[in-house]
């Protein structure tokens, strides 16, 4: 359905910038509801102002986070300009400077804030930009890109009155747990469900929000779940998603037919996308010739030396037709890049004390080349 697929793939519909969006899944909320709630056990919002699907992954992944923010410091002021918001209502204006004040004022980290600092203020203006973008404030008069330069520069705002449904509600104090794990359970504090459902529901979750679901070995009971119940995972996924399940000895993911509505996948239109395919057809070819070996979980341990060179190797072959800015970009920026994208869709896993690279099974399932001829542009 795409009305699922909108949900999936953003953080909430807001009326006011898209209607369309909006409508199409209120009016498909009766439809939804029965696979969000006793499948994935999410939490459907739909008020007048937005539709918001609360996305509790099943588990923490390395990819996971705003993309745009580079410290704990992006994130401490964005959680403190929420809390600022808390007593606006909405449309109600202010400026910059109580912004500066309040963050200032209650902000508790080992660093003080102090926007005499270039870098305070650049966190300030990533975290004012990514709140603008999501549409939780307004910018009426002004440009908070100046703050970067100017810490004398002010801006008025507006309140739109969604930033409180930015965070979900929690049974407890954040603070007095700040494991991962605490989090992720928190929402089952509350209820008394039974592990089925707990199960069914981290399953879901799983192959839904992750690129892959690896087999953790004989105990993985989630994966033994996808294994026994594979018929009904595939109806669910078929129906609701559009999209195929695919299980594997040691891995399991969701493959997708192409949808307008689907930002994040693999292989995308970008060059790196590419490049992988192609490591992954080396791979292939260094397999089948016996230069590479197979381990029994499907993975391949590889000294970074080693992956450092494979990727070279790639380059010498195919780089004639990437793009510009890839076929100049230095040899570390390149294995930095592929390595960080290969990460981020669970392809490898990097152990920095080894100096080592683990690569995963869902790498085998990619492959691509260009035609023998492709230099000559024919």
């Amino acid at each position: 359905m795409e009305e699922l697929q909108l949900l999936l793939e953003n953080f909430w519909i807001l009326r006011e910038q898209n209607k369309e969006h909006y409508y199409k899944i209120r009016d498909q909320e009766a439809c939804l509801k029965p696979f969000l709630e006793e499948k994935l056990g999410y939490k459907l919002i739909i008020n007048s102002h937005m539709a918001k699907l609360e996305k509790v992954p099943g588990e923490a992944e390395y990819w996971m986070g705003i993309e745009d923010f580079r410290s704990p410091m992006d994130y401490a002021f964005l959680c403190l300009i929420l809390a600022f918001l808390e007593d606006k209502n909405p449309e109600e204006q202010f400026v910059l400077s109580n912004i500066t004040e309040y963050v200032q004022a209650t902000y508790f980290g080992d660093e003080k804030v102090d926007w005499t600092l270039f870098s305070h203020r650049k966190v300030l203006v990533r975290v004012l930009n990514f709140m603008t973008n999501m549409g939780m404030i307004k910018v009426n008069d002004g440009q908070q890109d100046r703050f970067s330069q100017d810490e004398e520069t002010e801006v008025l705002y507006e309140n739109t009155g969604v930033s409180g449904y930015f965070l979900r509600s929690f049974g407890r104090e954040i603070g007095a747990s700040p494991d991962t794990e605490d989090l992720l359970n928190d929402e089952w504090l509350e209820g008394d469900l039974n592990r089925g459902n707990l199960r069914r529901f981290r399953v879901y979750r799983k192959l839904v929000l992750s690129p892959v679901v690896y087999n953790q070995g004989a105990d993985d009971q989630d994966f033994l779940y996808i294994k026994n119940y594979r018929n009904t995972l595939q109806r669910d996924f078929e129906e609701y998603l559009d999209a195929k399940l695919h299980v594997h000895k040691n891995c399991a993911f969701l493959i997708y037919h192409r949808s307008s509505y689907l930002k994040s996948f693999f292989p995308d239109i970008r060059n790196i996308s590419d490049i992988i395919l192609q490591l992954g057809g080396l791979l292939r070819a260094k397999i089948k010739d016996g230069e590479i070996t197979v381990r029994l979980d499907d993975t391949i341990e590889l000294a970074h030396s080693d992956f450092y060179d494979l990727i070279l190797e790639v380059r010498k072959k195919f780089k004639a037709g990437w793009y510009k800015s890839y076929r100049e970009l230095s040899p570390d920026k390149l294995v930095e890049e592929v390595t960080g994208t290969m990460m981020s869709w669970k392809m490898l896993e990097r152990d920095e004390k080894l100096r080592s690279i683990k690569i995963l099974p869902i790498v085998g399932k990619f492959t691509g080349v260009y035609p023998d001829n492709f230099e000559k542009g024919a």
